[in-house]
């Protein structure tokens, strides 16, 4: 089951007039929606059933013939979380729904206020984030706030550690995560849903939900909706030790208001070819919460910053077309993202006087696509062949303040990423099955520019290099034992530095570097998964990555760095889940990681890798329509920092959850969140939320 607490440490808003009596106001016609939602306690809807079990298959990557089934990607790493988990867990956006994932490390980064994970120690830099397939991480940094993509029209996730599949594309060094939307399969279907999170004695957030789809006809589908979550700060834990930047009681400058909309129109204009056009839009403004950490020990200062804008809209096509015993898939996409970030002088967020203030804008944009080809060779092959574009353009300036009382032009960045490969799917007997693939990437930076000096008012070219290209190459071969499935491989993978990694100057504290190269990670995996006596399932794996030329940054002097290729990194670990029915009342499951990951420059120490982090939870099956859950989530000390000045205590919370069908359609769901009121941090200096209850109601017509 997923924390709805992590939520509330990344949903912080930014200082945008947003007052105590305007989310009063708002609380209050949210609150007044529940009941509404009670109303509609009435029998079934007619399902004029249409379509067919696999009618998301279009947003799906790794499928291996044109019928199968929804399911994880065989030979890998891999974990399917469905919209029935995500809600019964309570997660609202995609950070929460992806915090309990075995090998995965939820974070925040403290100061952007953003909500990230780690898999098996890769960073989200070198993870790929997608929607039906379409990429959609930011073009700067190649980060994305996950707390800002709510999960109202998700129907699946598929999460691809270490050995994804080589269709995923470019710069999945560590993994993949798809996010699958929906697809109608009735006449007319959907959900509603509102909710509200409070404490004790106080109301801190609300959230809302919409998601309306109908098949049309045998040919057409529409599929859309809005979600909305919205948070007036947290109360942090009674155990918080108070400081001058924070006191005790609710967190300061916490704030968020987050609205996502979606739209698709498909087109089936027979049993095998889909054609879908879709919209997804988010619109926000968050507030980053102050440093609470001893700043003259850890060297951190305390910053006053702001979003009064994190905006992003995605536009694209998905074409699949069967070809004989296969198909050709098709994607476009265009996606835009529009970000402000304001940094101020003090606690009141309302001078800009000196120098390390600023008003700044990002209007970046992704355009590309993809073409891939699967057909069967034979009786023992599947072969696919595809081809990927990506660009990425960076616009930049900031505006003015009282210590630089004008607009500075805008800088301008572009790169593009271009790929071409292959994978073949080989049974070699019913029993044993083997996937290959190659994929050439292709990188190169088109345009780069910097202010002339440091009054940033005329713009000049940045060196930019030639075209850098990279190898990548997998081997995964399956073997079932009477029902135990071995699996073992190898896979070498590349992730292409960012225009940020190359050419920031981190506000003064670092130098640009054209030459830096791509890092490359050398993957091994092997892993076993079967059924327990009893009706329970495990899987274990153990994995060993070599990033070779990773890229860190180098401290050059006093307050001065630069990212480089140094060394080799390494990450080590283990991945252990199971899941096991007590009688027919209970169900338990325990998850651990354990996780050695080493930085390759000596003196330096890795971040947000936790040596063991886990859980349990079980499971009581009061009724048919009753479920209660315990859940425990654990994790080791980490690291906040490569100097090692910003230790974070380990830490484990309980949380205990119910889901209460009240009928066929409407149903509860409740939680309450650090059940004991535990004081715990993700990132040092940044404490997450004290105890929380949430509570939901569902209505599916």
């Amino acid at each position: 089951m997923l924390p709805i607490s992590l939520i509330r440490q990344t949903d912080n808003f930014c200082n945008t007039g947003i007052t105590e009596n305007k989310f009063t106001k708002r609380h209050n016609s949210f609150i007044a929606s529940l009941p509404l939602l009670a109303l509609l306690y009435t029998g079934p809807a007619q399902a004029d059933q249409q379509g067919s079990d696999d009618a998301v298959q279009l947003g799906e990557v790794d499928v291996q013939s044109t019928s199968q089934d929804v399911s994880v990607p065989s030979g890998t790493s891999s974990d399917v979380i469905t919209q029935e988990q995500i809600v019964n867990s309570g997660a609202l956006n995609l950070g929460q729904a992806l915090s309990e994932v075995v090998g995965l490390t939820p974070t925040t980064t403290g100061q952007r206020a953003e909500s990230q994970l780690y898999i098996r120690g890769f960073n989200t830099q070198q993870v790929t984030l997608n929607i039906d397939g379409i990429p959609i991480y930011v073009p700067y940094d190649g980060n994305v706030d996950l707390s800002r993509l709510l999960t109202t029209n998700i129907d699946h996730i598929v999460v691809t550690k270490g050995l994804g599949s080589l269709m995923y594309g470019p710069n999945n060094m560590g993994g993949s995560v798809n996010i699958v939307t929906q697809v109608p399969t009735r006449k007319f279907e959907g959900t509603l849903s509102a909710g509200v999170t409070a404490n004790e004695s106080k109301l801190y957030g609300d959230n809302f939900g919409m998601q309306l789809s109908s098949r049309l006809n045998n040919r057409w589908y529409l599929q859309g909706g809005v979600a909305t979550s919205n948070s007036n700060g947290f109360p942090l834990s009674d155990a918080y030790t108070p400081v001058a930047a924070q006191p005790g009681g609710d967190r300061l400058h916490a704030q968020s208001e987050n609205t996502n909309g979606n739209l698709k129109i498909g087109y089936t204009p027979n049993a095998s070819d889909e054609y879908a056009l879709g919209i997804y839009t988010v619109n926000s403004t968050k507030q980053s919460a102050p440093y609470t950490g001893n700043t003259a020990v850890t060297g951190q200062k305390v910053a006053y910053w702001d979003w009064p804008q994190w905006d992003k809209q995605s536009y694209y096509f998905i074409g699949n077309t069967a070809v004989g015993k296969g198909y050709i898939k098709t994607r476009l996409y265009q996606d835009n993202f529009i970000n402000r970030l304001n940094a101020y002088d003090n606690a009141n967020y309302n001078t800009t006087a000196k120098s390390s203030s600023f008003l700044s804008k990002y209007d970046d944009y992704s355009m590309g696509g993809s073409v891939e080809f699967g057909q069967p060779l034979g009786v023992s092959n599947f072969i696919k062949l595809a081809a990927f574009y990506k660009q990425d353009v960076h616009r930049e300036t900031s505006f003015a303040t009282t210590s630089k009382p004008y607009d500075s032009p805008w800088l301008n960045f572009k790169a593009h990423t271009e790929s071409l490969g292959f994978e073949d799917a080989y049974t070699i007997n019913p029993l044993t099955k083997a996937v290959f693939g190659y994929r050439y990437d292709r990188h190169q930076f088109d345009q780069a520019q910097q202010y002339t000096d440091s009054t940033s008012t005329a713009v000049q070219s940045a060196q930019v290099t030639g075209p850098v290209g990279a190898n990548n190459g997998q081997i995964v071969v399956t073997h079932d034992f009477s029902g135990t499935l071995w699996r073992a491989g190898v896979g070498l993978k590349t992730r292409f530095p960012g225009i940020k990694d190359t050419y920031s100057y981190r506000l003064g504290q670092a130098i640009p570097n054209p030459a830096l190269g791509p890092e490359q990670a050398l993957n091994r995996e092997i892993g076993v998964s079967g059924r327990i006596p009893g009706g329970g399932h495990y899987d274990i794996a153990a994995y060993w990555d070599s990033i070779h030329d990773a890229i860190q940054f180098v401290t050059i002097s006093p307050g001065l760095g630069q990212n480089q290729n140094v060394g080799t990194a390494t990450n080590r670990g283990v991945d252990m889940t199971m899941q096991m029915p007590l009688g027919n009342k209970w169900m338990t499951s325990l998850r651990y990681s354990y996780l050695n990951s080493v930085l390759g420059t000596p003196g330096l120490v890795a971040t947000n890798a936790p040596k063991n982090t886990g859980g349990a939870s079980l499971t009581w099956f009061a009724q048919a329509a009753t479920e209660i859950t315990a859940d425990l989530q654990a994790s080791s000390s980490r690291q906040s920092s490569t100097n090692g000045l910003q230790p974070v205590s380990g830490y484990a919370v309980m949380n205990l959850m119910l889901m209460q069908k009240l009928s066929k359609q409407l149903s509860l769901h409740a939680g309450i969140y650090n059940l004991f009121d535990k004081n715990y941090a993700l990132t040092e200096g940044f404490p997450m939320p004290g105890r929380l209850l949430h509570a939901e109601l569902d209505y599916k017509f």
